[in-house]
Formats: C-alpha cells, sequence, structure tokens
C-alpha cells in the first residue's frame, strides 16, 4: 500500500467533504485544508477531477500554486550532509547531518 497525503475539502456543489489524495510531498498521511495545504502537496493535485460520491458532480481541483518559493539557507559548522534517493521532479530530499 503506497503513502500519500490528503486534502478535505468541501464539495462546491453540495457542500459535502470530499477527499483528495496527493503523491507529492512528504506522503506521509498529512491531512490538511484547504488554507494549509503546502505548495509541494498542490502540486501534485492540480487539476485532479473527482466525481463527489454525495452529489454525483465532477469535481475539477485547480491550486493557485505560488510562482516564487522563500528560501533560507543556514550556514552549520561541524556537519557533513548527504542525500538519500533520487533527485527528481517535486521530490522531498532528506539530509542528514553527520558530526566529523
Amino acid at each position: 500500500m503506497g503513502m500519500y497525503d490528503i486534502l478535505n475539502a468541501g464539495c462546491p456543489s453540495c457542500g459535502k467533504e470530499l477527499e483528495f489524495q496527493s503523491k507529492s510531498g512528504p506522503c506521509v498521511m498529512f491531512s490538511f485544508k484547504k488554507d494549509n495545504l503546502p505548495p509541494e502537496v498542490a502540486i501534485g493535485l492540480d487539476g485532479d477531477i473527482i466525481r463527489c460520491q454525495f452529489c454525483n458532480k465532477r469535481i475539477l481541483l485547480k491550486c493557485d500554486i505560488p510562482k516564487k518559493v522563500k528560501i533560507k539557507l543556514i550556514v552549520t559548522k561541524g556537519l557533513k550532509f548527504d542525500y538519500e534517493g533520487n533527485i527528481m521532479r517535486n521530490t522531498l530530499i532528506v539530509l542528514r547531518g553527520k558530526k566529523n
């Protein structure tokens, strides 16, 4: 069974809560609402279409993903960094620090 993250949002037709599954982002079964959805999860949801199980309407999910992402770089002393996994688009890279 694969891991994913979830967006819970109300159907625009009937108002019942729907569940969208995203395979981008951390994929550790986090559950998000529309107001706290991170961009890395939104990327995987943009353009998804599901059918509401309550009113049977087709629902298109469109995400307004920011064009610029703010990052912060921090200089550390006494640590070496390496990464695990392949670097691919929309993939989370896990960094582990190792003391010298």
